[in-house]
């Protein structure tokens, strides 16, 4: 009991520190380039020693990479839901329709919203990362409402970049303007464009 209780304080500890390094290398991130942050720079800010930042990482690289998996793979578990293997293969075209798809996805946005921020305005390839994982979920999901690529009015591939672009663009503006508007609420706007269409959201079809 007492060794399992000291597992568990060192858990906390370990995942502390880790955020505390975390969260030091964003704000830098935000203030310097990414080239020019030193471990010493990180560990400063975090309040640790050298030889504590490198019992958890390598190099600041990858502090990076980890990061940016972590993130990115709780983006992947919240939007999908805590949905089994069955439940995906028999679930009605309802469960998939794109206002929830499209809430979650903002949810965890808004929840992690300045590593967001920051990683989307100053780590390229973090920009690229965000639009490979969207392309993804949004091709399981239609795939899901529309087995049948027959009735594609358009081109699948065509269909999926456009709403991919479409989707990045949308919440590099949400963060830059510091999230005016609820996750709920920008799916419902975005779910709208995507029923609509362009022309007819924006008012278009009754201009002579």
């Amino acid at each position: 009991m007492v060794l399992l209780e000291n597992n568990k304080k060192m858990d906390r500890r370990i995942k502390r520190t880790r955020q505390f390094i975390k969260r030091a290398l964003i704000q830098l991130i935000a203030e310097k380039r990414f080239h020019t942050i030193t471990i010493q720079d990180i560990t400063e800010r975090a309040d640790i020693n050298r030889s504590t930042f490198y019992y958890h990482y390598l190099d600041k690289e990858d502090l990076l990479q980890q990061y940016m998996d972590e993130m990115l793979n709780e983006a992947v578990k919240d939007v999908r839901g805590e949905r089994s293997c069955s439940q995906k293969q028999t679930e009605s075209y309802v469960d998939y329709d794109p206002v929830p798809f499209f809430i979650r996805m903002f949810e965890h946005i808004g929840k992690h919203a300045e590593f967001y921020r920051v990683m989307l305005q100053e780590i390229p390839v973090f920009g690229r990362r965000v639009s490979d994982v969207i392309q993804q979920l949004y091709k399981e999901s239609i795939s899901i409402m529309q087995p049948d690529e027959r009735q594609f009015v358009v081109s699948k591939n065509l269909l999926v970049t456009y709403v991919t672009g479409a989707y990045t663009a949308v919440i590099i503006s949400w963060l830059e303007n510091n999230l005016p508007y609820s996750a709920s609420h920008m799916a419902e706007q975005l779910s709208q464009v995507m029923t609509l269409g362009p022309h007819r959201a924006g008012g278009l079809d009754s201009v002579q």
